[in-house]
């Protein structure tokens, strides 16, 4: 009747308490410790991944954890010269320094993988934020990530993040107001570095 439609956006449902969706948001919500220990061991190591997010692993077999322990042995008898090889697991598939495994592909060897296609997205920005960004520290292994269209997309993925309920509010507000300026902060400083570091880079490469 009056000549058009309004449509009103669906308020996103609050997740049951004992849903593993509860679980992961009140993780991230936690203390950086607790953030850390939350993708270091329930995401990576738990997927078969290790910690630094550029090794995957899997678990030793029973003839593979006997060679190791007569391996052991040897190694003892040997005063030491022999190494020691892993007992419990293998590393099988390293990547090269300063790259790491995509969100995605941890997920799908992830316990995680079928939970909410939301909470999911706030996983893979703390997994970006801790593994790609190192929680806004710009060193020599993720110089690589540090791009402004990586920070862009990362950026989008917070943006896009609803305001409610108030568990992803929360976790929003910090990437937005915390997080994600940490980042920029770190690029702006790399790619505007002082007069007097640039000079001691040079006396370095004097040296060397």
């Amino acid at each position: 009747m009056a000549g058009g439609i309004t449509v009103f956006a669906e308020r996103p449902h609050d997740f049951t308490p004992e849903s593993i969706e509860v679980n992961v948001l009140s993780a991230l919500n936690g203390t950086l410790t607790e953030r850390k220990i939350f993708i270091e061991n329930d995401l990576l190591q738990n997927a078969g991944f290790r910690r630094t997010g550029n090794v995957r692993y899997r678990k030793t077999d029973g003839t593979e954890k006997a060679l190791s322990i007569l391996h052991g042995i040897g190694r003892l008898f040997s005063f030491g010269i022999v190494p020691l090889k892993p007992f419990s697991e293998i590393d099988y598939n390293q990547l090269p320094k300063g790259v790491y495994y995509t969100f995605q592909t941890v997920i799908n060897s992830s316990e995680f993988n079928n939970i909410s296609s939301l909470v999911l997205t706030i996983m893979e920005i703390e997994y970006k934020l801790q593994i790609e960004f190192n929680n806004g520290i710009l060193y020599s292994d993720n110089i690589n990530y540090y791009t402004e269209e990586n920070i862009n997309d990362f950026e989008k993925l917070i943006i896009d993040l609803p305001e409610f309920p108030e568990k992803i509010k929360q976790i929003r507000d910090r990437f937005l107001n915390f997080e994600l300026p940490k980042i920029k902060r770190s690029l702006e400083k790399h790619n505007n570095q002082s007069e007097n570091y640039l000079r001691a880079i040079e006396n370095l490469r004097e040296i060397f």
